[in-house]
C-alpha cells in the first residue's frame, strides 16, 4: 500500500514540476554542492598543513578550519536531506527512520558551527582593529586570541550538546485513514475509506521536553544571536574606519593601514551579507510553505550552496596563503609575480 501510494504522490508531483525542469534544477544543484563541498575542502585542508608548519594553536587557522569542516557537513547532510524529502515525500508521514534523525542532527549543529564562526571571526577583527580607551577592552585586546580559541572550542561543544533532543523526534500516530500530503504546496489525497481527511502529522519531540522553549532557545542560537554580534562588530569596525579617514594625513604608513582597516572592513561586511542573503532564501522557502503555494525543496539546498561557495571564496580571498595556493593549484604556475 505505501509503495504505491508513494508512486502515486511522486509521479504527481514530476508532473508539476516537469520532468525536464526537475532533472535540470536537481543537477544545477548537484553542480553547486560540489563547488561548495571542494571550494571548503581545499580551505580545509590548506589550512591542517599551514597548522602543522607552525608552533602552537593559530586562531585564524582555528576558526577557518572549524569554519570549512562544518560547511562540508552543512551541504551534504542538507543535499541528502532535500534528497529524501523530494524522492520520498511520505516519509515524514510513516517513521522516522534513525539516518533521517543523524542527518537532521548534523545540518542543524554544522549550521550553528558555521554561523558562529563569522561571529567569532568579526569579533577577532573588531577587537584587533579597534582601539579602546578602557582598560578591560585593552586586556580583552591583548588576550583575544586565545579567548577566541576557547569561544569556539565551547561553540562547537554547545552545539553538538544543543540540537541531540532531535533525536527523540518521533511521527504522531494518526487514526484516520485518509491522508493529506502537501508536496511542494500540493495536497495529494490519498483515500482508503469515507471517513473525514486529516493532515499528515508534523514530527513531534519528547513529551518531557517544552517545544516553544526548546524552539526558542536553538533558533535563538541560530540566527539572532550571531547576527546581532556581527552586526555590531561590522558596524564598530565601519564608525572607526570613518574616523580613521577624517583623521588621516598623507603619511604613507597610515594609508597602508586604513588599506588593511578598509579590506577586514570589507570582508566581515561580505560574509554578514552573504549570511543575510541565506536566511532570506529559507525565510522566503518557509514563507511559500505555510501560504501552501508551489515551491521546490531543492530551494533550501541551493541556499545553502551559495552560501557555502561564497563564504570559502570570501576566506580563499582574504587568506594571502590561502590565496596563493589556490591560483597554484588552479594555474600551476607560481603567481607571486602577479
Amino acid at each position: 500500500m505505501h509503495a504505491r501510494v508513494h508512486a502515486q504522490l511522486t509521479s504527481q508531483w514530476i508532473n508539476i514540476m516537469g520532468l525536464d525542469t526537475f532533472i535540470l534544477q536537481l543537477i544545477a544543484i548537484v553542480v553547486l554542492v560540489c563547488i561548495g563541498v571542494m571550494w571548503n575542502s581545499f580551505n580545509l585542508i590548506a589550512t591542517i598543513r599551514m597548522q602543522l608548519k607552525t608552533k602552537g594553536i593559530q586562531t585564524m587557522i582555528l576558526i577557518i578550519f572549524s569554519f570549512s569542516f562544518s560547511n562540508v557537513i552543512l551541504v551534504l547532510s542538507c543535499f541528502a536531506i532535500v534528497l529524501f524529502v523530494t524522492l520520498d515525500p511520505v516519509f515524514m508521514c510513516t517513521k522516522i527512520e534513525a539516518h533521517h534523525l543523524i542527518l537532521v542532527y548534523m545540518w542543524l549543529s554544522s549550521s550553528c558551527v558555521s554561523f558562529w564562526s563569522i561571529a567569532l571571526l568579526s569579533v577577532l577583527h573588531c577587537v584587533k582593529v579597534v582601539s579602546f580607551s578602557i582598560g578591560c577592552f585593552n586586556a580583552l585586546k591583548k588576550n583575544i586570541s586565545r579567548i577566541t580559541n576557547i569561544a569556539l572550542l565551547l561553540i562547537c561543544l554547545g552545539s553538538f550538546l544543543l540540537f541531540i533532543p532531535f533525536f527523540t523526534l518521533y511521527i504522531p500516530k494518526v487514526t484516520a485513514t485518509n491522508t493529506t500530503i502537501g508536496i511542494n504546496g500540493t495536497n495529494v489525497t490519498t483515500n482508503t475509506s469515507n471517513t473525514t481527511t486529516k493532515t499528515c502529522p508534523l514530527p513531534s519531540l519528547s513529551p518531557q521536553i517544552s517545544t516553544p522553549l526548546y524552539t526558542l532557545l536553538y533558533m535563538s542560537f541560530l540566527c539572532p544571536i550571531p547576527l546581532m554580534i556581527m552586526m555590531t562588530t561590522s558596524l564598530r569596525m565601519v564608525i572607526h574606519l570613518c574616523q580613521h579617514v577624517l583623521s588621516l594625513s598623507k603619511n604613507q604608513t597610515q594609508v597602508q593601514s586604513l588599506d588593511s582597516y578598509l579590506f577586514i572592513c570589507k570582508l566581515n561586511i561580505s560574509l554578514v551579507g552573504v549570511y543575510l542573503i541565506t536566511l532570506a532564501i529559507v525565510s522566503i522557502f518557509f514563507i511559500l510553505k505555510m501560504l501552501e503555494l508551489t515551491v521546490s525543496y531543492l530551494l533550501i539546498i541551493f541556499g545553502f550552496s551559495l552560501y557555502c561557495i561564497m563564504t570559502a571564496a570570501l576566506l580563499t580571498a582574504s587568506t594571502k596563503k590561502l590565496r596563493e595556493k589556490f591560483w597554484r593549484m588552479i594555474c600551476c604556475k607560481e603567481t607571486k609575480k602577479q
